[in-house]
């Protein structure tokens, strides 16, 4: 669901996406299905060509001995495919980056009340291709269905646990992944009213 303003050809919209990702694994075991959270996005643009910014995760979780935060977004170019004209479906073809990061510290106890804390740090980015399908329902009213595919990504992880039993040399551990191509997609449904 979205909100549209206009003015001599120029636009900003404010939308509501539901995203679904679906895993291809190599055996029926190893797919997954994963309904996501709906997102908030706002495009602008002049003409049919637009920019649009979704806010893909925010999240906040704090106790006494555990917090963790989070957040995510992605930007993208969308170029329209189709004719102009006076048809109710538009084709764009959209490119863009996203990224995230995770933060978290806890304290773990282990068959004994004296604790050591655990932590975490993981940033990720990726690319992104996206063909997308409006279709107009009313004259204000416009769904969009959307398959972005994330044809690269890096994660970067950093963990720490202080644990007295671990050598002080091995308590910090980082990795680096690169991957290309993977067998993911993702189905992006949203919708926007235009005033």
């Amino acid at each position: 669901m979205g909100v549209s303003f206009s003015q001599n050809g120029k636009f900003i919209q404010f939308k509501l996406y539901k995203n679904i990702e679906f895993e291809l694994g190599q055996t029926a075991g190893t797919r997954t299905i994963e309904l996501g959270v709906f997102s908030p996005a706002i495009a602008w643009g002049k003409g049919e060509n637009f920019h649009e910014i979704q806010l893909l995760s925010i999240n906040f979780f704090s106790r006494s001995q555990a917090r963790n935060y989070s957040a995510g977004a992605e930007y993208t170019f969308n170029y329209r495919m189709s004719d102009e004209g006076v048809s109710k479906f538009q084709f764009f073809v959209g490119g863009g980056v996203g990224g995230s990061f995770q933060s978290n510290y806890s304290e773990i106890f282990r068959n004994s009340a004296q604790g050591f804390s655990s932590s975490g740090k993981y940033l990720r980015f990726h690319g992104i291709v996206i063909p997308r399908v409006t279709y107009e329902i009313r004259s204000n009213i416009l769904l969009d269905v959307s398959l972005p595919y994330k044809f690269c990504s890096y994660k970067n992880i950093r963990t720490n646990e202080q644990d007295p039993t671990i050598p002080v040399n091995q308590q910090t551990s980082a990795f680096n992944e690169f991957e290309a191509l993977p067998r993911a997609l993702s189905l992006k449904i949203g919708a926007t009213v235009r005033f």
